[in-house]
């Protein structure tokens, strides 16, 4: 039993990950967010987890928030928990709490179509500190 516990640790350790801006933002190219958009999307993750991919946080309803860009399993994503949820991306909420982004990206691009593209009413974080965001929040990164 020992050994099945110290397994489990190792693999789950091994998908935790923390981007830096720079590193986002490339990731974030290669996954399909336009060059013109990164910026938002960078400042976003940060607002939200703090970049960190196995973000985690329960609110006041109940609902939990999943992954770098804190995707809420009421509306968006499948806890796997029982509890009756939308499921809006149509994937379990472990898809988004780990360094693979291609999914996240998805399902972000998926909620800003329903709310005409603004970020603001997509994300909490958004709203609260990257409004006035320009490109040169990401001065100094190549992507």
């Amino acid at each position: 039993m020992k050994t099945l516990c110290v397994l489990l640790l190792v693999v789950v350790s091994a998908s935790a990950y923390t981007f830096t801006k720079c590193s986002l933002a490339s990731t974030l190219v290669s996954a399909g967010v336009a060059r013109g958009d990164v910026h938002k999307w960078v400042c976003m993750a940060n607002a939200e987890s703090g970049l960190r991919t196995t973000a985690h946080n329960v609110n006041r309803d109940g609902s939990a928030d999943h992954g770098i860009f804190q995707i809420n399993d009421y509306w968006n994503c499948d806890p796997r928990n029982g509890r009756k949820t939308k499921n809006g991306c149509k994937h379990p909420c472990t898809d988004f709490e780990n360094s693979s982004l291609s999914d996240d990206v998805r399902c972000m691009k998926t909620l800003l179509g329903w709310q005409h593209h603004d970020m603001a009413k997509v994300s909490y974080g958004y709203a609260a500190r990257c409004k006035g965001v320009t490109a040169s929040y990401l001065s100094g990164c190549s992507y």
